[in-house]
């Protein structure tokens, strides 16, 4: 019985999406004057200079070459049909449109901006390699946040046709990962080590390494009065992430975030791992 209901629904997915590839129209190629105005619609106004057309039925495909009369860039779209392929089976074709303009536009303002992707590369100690923001040493997160926005900002100018809302990733000392950036919402997210490694080299020891990130609990850190009073609402020990780090000197410490454990604002304390357990580091 419920290898039929299986298959019942199996069948009834497999017609469900053969309804919709067909409501669509996805049944053929596009023809020259749709992949005209497809360009047109999507990229700006365009000059046709090539056309070929090969392939009939399935295995049709359609393409034209244009111009952008903006940029001068040449480029293509095509039209093929692409089967709907499930477990195995082809269980019909629908159209399928592509072009290659956006990786030449996106190259195109990259050449435009190169001039001032330099300066700002020189200017931050850094590498732009699209997506990535690389910082070829340690960096706070307040240079990290004002490089990558005015890296955006760049794409965003030479950007005219308003193709791109860049969605950057930034990291430092070659490979680290220290956050992302969206433009469109101008959102920058460091990650938590970035946050508690800045206030640790900003309010306590400037010449502190990062070591690890483990989990923990807080009654680790802080007694049961204290857990009672922060945590009201927390059924049984709250668990969350302790940061790792060498002193100067070379002592062992730990930095927490009680947010990280359930509170309600940040507030980042440190401690000592002592043989008597966590003592708090007073400063």
């Amino acid at each position: 019985m419920r290898k039929r209901y299986m298959t019942v629904n199996r069948t009834l997915a497999i017609l469900l999406l053969m309804s919709f590839v067909f409501a669509i129209g996805g049944c053929s190629v596009k023809s020259k004057r749709k992949l005209i105005s497809y360009a047109n619609e999507n990229y700006g106004s365009a000059k046709l200079i090539g056309y070929d057309s090969h392939g009939s039925g399935n295995d049709a495909v359609n393409t034209v070459t244009l111009k952008d009369k903006e940029t001068g860039i040449e480029y293509t779209v095509t039209s093929r049909m692409m089967a709907i392929n499930i477990d195995g089976s082809i269980f019909g074709y629908s159209e399928q449109t592509s072009s290659d303009f956006e990786k030449k536009y996106l190259d195109y303002i990259f050449d435009e901006a190169s001039s001032e992707i330099r300066d700002l590369e020189n200017e931050f100690d850094l590498r732009c390699e699209y997506p990535k923001l690389i910082f070829n040493t340690r960096v706070s997160n307040a240079t990290a946040y004002e490089a990558v926005k005015q890296y955006s900002d760049l794409i965003r100018k030479y950007d005219t046709k308003k193709l791109f809302e860049p969605e950057l990733l930034v990291y430092a000392e070659g490979n680290v990962f220290i956050g992302s950036y969206e433009a469109k919402t101008d959102d920058w997210n460091a990650t938590k080590e970035y946050d508690v490694i800045d206030y640790v080299h900003e309010k306590y020891d400037k010449d502190a390494v990062y070591v690890d990130t483990l989990g923990a609990y807080i009654s680790q850190f802080l007694s049961w009065e204290e857990i009672d009073e922060r945590f009201p609402d927390s059924d049984g020990t709250p668990s969350g992430n302790a940061y790792y780090f060498r002193d100067k000197d070379g002592d062992l410490f730990v930095a927490i975030d009680l947010k990280d454990f359930g509170a309600k604002e940040s507030e980042i304390r440190l401690f000592r791992d002592l043989s008597s357990g966590m003592e708090e580091i007073e400063f």
